[in-house]
């Protein structure tokens, strides 16, 4: 193998000879688009968390949607400036449910190429058609891809930053820096302070110069870079949302434990974080345990052989750049466990560097361990085709939900007023706004509990909301609609069975229990009855009963819009009668 100081060399620019990147970028458009088909031609299959991010941006279609929403509003505000900013120009052609579904392609066709150009760099063609081949086998990206949300910009922005300081690029690291900050500001907090970090050894004496920053317009980059992460969090707890809790404001409190909204406490340690991504690597969720054991334990031993073949002193100073990264999202992780939610969730400072380098590393292991100095070129392609199927086998559905159980409750919602206010269980409720386009009273995905501000108001909605939905007393119902100015409830009664309200998990809408080591295919897993503590709430709410007001008063007259879902009209009872 070539010394990848030597490459560096006589490598200053991007690579001439365009065709290797566009093989690239076309097998992996390719490989996506069969990965993702179902979701390209199905409206109800699409990523869970476009029910929390971006259903609201359908405003910009049609204005008359939503208004004077409470969720909406956070949701906007939630969602960054770049996410925000992409999606309104891209909503002058299309839909923003749809443009979710294609923006992960082409991330996925750049973080391919990004990832082929930084083994090239590295190393050699060879490398980077090994890295693309791992990048198609790897369940993680497109996993974080699919949605097209601000986390889908996480690697491959990251991954750019890289490819311009393997080559040498300022402007392209700049570049990617500005749109980090835009897009998914924690990856700027991993990449400036790595560039810095190399900055000032440098100037200490203890290092070569990074390409980046080098003058005074990067570092002029480097402070709008920053400045636009601090205005983004200022105005998200301007608005009443934020801030962020602080740890002590998470103990004790079950919505951050096990079985609540964001299972934080207690944190995973950091040797986890390194072992948790082999979980995905091999195919233990395709294969089952065995299968996938002795897949990882046959990889394992190829890298093994690998890395103990491989030159790594002559390695040292191509691989600075990862090094540094690697230094900062570490400083990173620690400092976001320290300061518990002041820096967002810890281990998105690890995640995404930890896997681009698993991609690396998984590549580098794999091309030493075979020793082909020139694999023929019947035997290439061949090979490659073989990644490019098993990867698209692979990767069939990654990320994706079907939601088309509630089809008929979506149609049915649509001769309601669009400024109607609609309740029912959360996890139901998730769908509405984004396929039936009316606002929501409360909803699984919108239940944040680590904005502060807006959880203070969400919380007695939600408490509120199951006293109502599981009352006995229909005045209940009908004081709980008074006060909020509920329009129409959807009632489920799956929600209602003594399985449901027992708890345990369930795969959407509720009907069949999720049992360990089932495969859920499209299908959402729901906790039931709801997330801690609303759980315990539900559980004291029906002890002993079977009799509930929305299930069987003849006072509230329902539309079936299917077998287990009604329609209660509940305008009628909003004015109390003289």
């Amino acid at each position: 193998m070539k010394n990848p100081s030597e490459t560096m060399e006589h490598q200053k620019g991007w690579t001439r000879d365009p065709w290797p990147e566009i093989m690239v970028a076309l097998i992996s458009g390719v490989v996506f688009v069969l990965a993702h088909f179902q979701s390209l031609t199905n409206p109800f299959i699409i990523n869970d968390d476009v029910r929390q991010q971006l259903y609201w941006m359908q405003q910009w279609q049609d204005p008359a949607l939503f208004p004077g929403d409470f969720l909406t509003g956070y949701a906007r505000a939630y969602v960054t400036w770049g996410v925000k900013g992409l999606y309104w120009v891209a909503s002058w052609w299309v839909s923003p449910l749809v443009f979710s579904k294609l923006l992960p392609g082409c991330l996925f066709v750049f973080l391919a190429v990004c990832l082929f150009k930084i083994g090239t760099r590295l190393a050699d063609r060879r490398l980077g058609w090994t890295m693309v081949a791992c990048f198609w086998l790897m369940p993680f990206f497109l996993d974080n891809l699919a949605g097209g949300l601000a986390r889908s910009f996480a690697a491959p922005l990251l991954a750019l930053f890289w490819l311009g300081w393997q080559a040498r690029r300022p402007w392209v690291m700049g570049g990617a820096l500005l749109l980090q900050a835009l897009f998914i500001p924690y990856i700027f907090l991993v990449a400036a302070p790595a560039a810095l970090l190399a900055w000032l050894l440098a100037r200490l004496g203890r290092d070569n110069p990074p390409p980046f920053p080098a003058q005074a317009a990067h570092f002029v980059l480097l402070g709008l870079g920053a400045v636009l992460v601090v205005a983004m969090n200022l105005q998200f707890s301007a608005d009443g949302y934020g801030p962020l809790v602080r740890a002590q404001e998470m103990v004790n409190h079950p919505e951050f434990y096990a079985h609540g909204r964001y299972p934080i406490l207690p944190e995973a340690s950091l040797l986890w974080k390194f072992i948790s991504p082999w979980e995905f690597i091999p195919p233990f969720q395709e294969w089952g345990p065995v299968a996938g054991g002795l897949t990882c334990a046959g990889l394992l031993a190829l890298l093994a052989a690998g890395f103990w073949r491989l030159d790594w002193p002559t390695w040292r100073q191509a691989l600075k750049p990862a090094g540094y990264l690697g230094l900062s999202s570490l400083v990173l992780y620690f400092l976001a466990r320290l300061f518990l939610l002041k820096l967002f969730v810890p281990d998105r400072y690890l995640m995404y560097t930890l896997n681009l380098f698993f991609c690396l590393f998984l590549a580098l292991g794999l091309k030493t361990a075979l020793r082909v100095e020139r694999w023929p070129r019947h035997l290439a392609i061949l090979v490659l085709v073989a990644a490019a199927s098993l990867g698209t086998w692979r990767l069939h559905g990654v990320g994706l939900k079907d939601y088309s159980a509630y089809e008929a409750v979506y149609a049915a919602l649509v001769g309601t007023p669009k400024d109607a206010l609609i309740a029912g269980h959360p996890n139901l409720m998730d769908t509405i706004p984004t396929f039936a386009q009316r606002r929501a009273f409360a909803t699984y995905e919108l239940a944040h509990p680590w904005s502060r501000g807006y959880w203070a108001k969400l919380k007695p909605r939600l408490a509120d909301l199951f006293k109502a939905y599981y009352a006995a007393d229909p005045q209940e119902v009908v004081a709980f609609c008074r006060k909020y100015g509920i329009a129409f409830l959807i009632v489920d009664d799956r929600h209602f069975t003594p399985a449901f309200l027992k708890g345990g998990y369930f795969l959407f809408p509720g009907d069949k229990p999720h049992l360990p080591g089932e495969a859920k295919g499209l299908a959402e897993r729901i906790y039931g009855p709801f997330f801690a503590p609303f759980d315990e709430q539900v559980r004291h709410l029906t002890a002993g009963r079977a009799k509930f007001a929305l299930l069987s008063d003849p006072a509230f007259q329902a539309v079936a819009m299917d077998q287990h879902v009604r329609l209660i009209d509940m305008r009628p009872w909003l004015t109390p009668k003289p």
